[in-house]
């Protein structure tokens, strides 16, 4: 449900660094397989797989809206995604990472941040601390939630 039309999909070439380790890994496998045996093998190819699996898991980061709250997802495997509650956001602004802060979801220095790529945020003041969107629509993300939020 998709209740005020806002979606935004940022996209951004993550994935093939991600996918490049993996490479390696096959490469590596298929060079050891007479050397080192099968068992080293399946181990390194199970790496490779692991790694394709997050590459294919951070191709894109979608915020949507979706009636009481914004779903934040990474994709297209449906592995990592948020829900936020439109009730509990206090304040929205906009803001840049810092590069210690990075890309992916994880607790940094100022709240929580989910980035695929960049530096633009949206910085949610919540009940349940800060939360760091990160955009490549961060005005748009903005008027979003001060709309549903009844923010100024």
């Amino acid at each position: 449900m998709n209740s005020s039309g806002y979606t935004n999909r940022q996209r951004a070439p993550l994935c093939y660094l991600i996918a490049l380790p993996g490479v390696t890994c096959v490469i590596t496998a298929i060079a050891m397989l007479e050397e080192e045996g099968f068992h080293l093998f399946l181990l390194i190819m199970g790496l490779s797989a692991f790694f394709f699996y997050l590459a294919l898991a951070f191709r894109w980061l979608e915020t949507s809206d979706q009636g009481d709250h914004l779903l934040i997802r990474f994709g297209p495997l449906p592995s990592f995604w948020k829900r936020v509650k439109y009730e509990g956001v206090r304040g929205v602004k906009r803001d840049r990472s810092l590069l210690i802060e990075g890309w992916g979801i994880h607790l940094g220095p100022r709240g929580w941040v989910w980035n695929l790529w960049g530096r633009e945020v949206v910085e949610l003041e919540r009940e349940e601390g800060r939360l760091r969107i990160g955009t490549d629509d961060p005005e748009g993300l903005i008027a979003h939630f001060r709309a549903r939020c009844e923010l100024s």
